[in-house]
């Protein structure tokens, strides 16, 4: 039996929130794989994304909310947690851990 990989990934279209986004990735979570893909940037990593939205809102020079965050977000491949300050990709099985 073989193993399942856990990956994560968000896809972002190329816009000012997006590079706001990468910024702070960078910054704080250098760990996450950042790949051109086009008019879409894919970030990937082994267990976890995780977007601090006030962080992107600092980077980006105003106010950013999750809902308008979400517009450039097109696609990811993970376990999906989100509050009003995050948005979080995730290879845990959240609503078993929390039991």
């Amino acid at each position: 039996m073989t193993e399942a990989v856990s990956k994560v990934v968000l896809v972002l279209m190329k816009s000012p929130e997006a590079d706001a986004t990468l910024d702070v990735l960078r910054a704080d979570h250098p760990e996450v794989a950042i790949d051109d893909a086009g008019p879409y940037w894919q970030l990937q990593h082994s267990k976890e994304i995780l977007i601090d939205l006030a962080r992107v809102g600092e980077e980006l020079g105003e106010e950013i909310s999750l809902s308008e965050w979400l517009v450039v977000m097109s696609s990811f491949v993970g376990r999906v947690e989100t509050e009003p300050d995050f948005f979080r990709v995730t290879s845990e099985m959240l609503q078993l851990e929390s039991a």
